[in-house]
């Protein structure tokens, strides 16, 4: 890797894992709330998600291996990579721009990464209703990095869902 290539990165993903965590503004705590709404509201009426209750394996070891991958990785990918700093002070508009070409290469990668892995049944990351949710949630984990700087928020919030869905919303395993 060369030199130029590790300074873009400690200055983009790696800053944005080292920036202190703030107090949380409330914008990112509303539309954070309001995706967790609209994701229930969306897997709920078209039955992607359906009430479940884990095993015990899951309630032990899901909450640590669902913060590394997906929620870590994807997230350093996702916002860290493709949402350069430099966009936290750019123009609203070239933020928007930025959050929605990110969160469309986002959308785009999780059918052609359960078709990479072999998932037996892909065909969940390829439903209207799961691609929907990955949308909206690409767009807020986008909003809270440019809003607060730190990689640790969207983390958090992709973190927090992909944790509900596999304990208690019918993620199958």
């Amino acid at each position: 890797m060369s030199e130029r290539a590790i300074i873009w990165l400690r200055q983009n993903p790696l800053a944005g894992l080292r920036a202190p965590i703030r107090p949380v503004p409330t914008s990112v705590v509303l539309f954070a709330g309001l995706y967790g709404l609209a994701a229930l509201a969306i897997g709920l009426s078209t039955g992607l998600l359906e009430p479940s209750w884990p095993e015990l394996w899951q309630v032990l070891v899901l909450p640590v291996l669902l913060v590394i991958y997906p929620s870590l990785l994807e997230e350093i990918v996702f916002r860290g990579i493709f949402l350069p700093r430099s966009l936290l002070v750019a123009p609203l508009w070239k933020q928007a721009a930025a959050v929605a070409a990110s969160t469309f290469v986002f959308v785009v990668y999780h059918p052609l990464n359960a078709k990479t892995l072999s998932l037996s049944d892909t065909s969940m990351f390829t439903d209207p209703a799961f691609l929907a949710i990955v949308t909206l949630l690409g767009l807020v984990c986008g909003f809270a990095y440019l809003r607060t700087g730190s990689l640790w928020i969207p983390v958090a919030i992709h973190w927090a869902t992909t944790l509900v869905w596999n304990l208690a919303l019918g993620r199958p395993w």
